[in-house]
């Protein structure tokens, strides 16, 4: 796969997870945002992706590693403003549901919570992967598979 893609990907994913995560601090649609972390963040990176023509026909296992990727770099760049965006809340209003988070992030369990934070990440990724094979088969069954699959043109910009 072109690291190209991957790093687009990426950026993409990095996008989806911050914007999840300002708006997983209302408390209100915060299940809903956690479900759209775990399983929905790789398709909809893959989808947006196709439709600006930046990547072209897949194989289920590049989307399955591309699906990874976009998954761990989406649960991390939401940890990374969800986590702050939850402890100002709590400081200015100490009744807002803070998830436990002003109780793990104390600087005796910050070690811990880095871990859960990495392992969440990882399962998101690997949740993802799934969904992004499932996504993957589904752009296949609409689009023609090219005669030479080594030659694929990619639009650059």
């Amino acid at each position: 796969m072109n690291i190209l893609i991957v790093k687009k990907a990426a950026f993409y994913s990095i996008i989806a997870g911050v914007v999840l995560a300002l708006v997983g601090t209302v408390s209100f649609f915060a299940g809903l945002v956690f479900f759209a972390l775990g399983l929905l963040s790789a398709p909809a990176v893959i989808f947006f992706m196709k439709s600006k023509n930046e990547i072209g026909f897949l194989e289920n296992e590049q989307g399955a590693a591309l699906g990874a990727v976009i998954g761990f770099f989406a649960a991390l760049a939401f940890f990374v403003i969800f986590t702050p965006a939850v402890l100002i809340i709590h400081a200015i209003k100490p009744s807002y549901y803070s998830y436990g988070l002003p109780y793990m992030v104390t600087f005796d369990t910050f070690w811990l919570f880095i871990v859960i934070v990495v392992t969440i990440a990882l399962l998101v990724a690997l949740i993802n992967s799934t969904t992004a094979m499932g996504a993957i088969f589904l752009l296949s069954q609409f689009e023609k598979k090219p005669d030479d699959i080594e030659e694929i043109d990619i639009n650059i910009e």
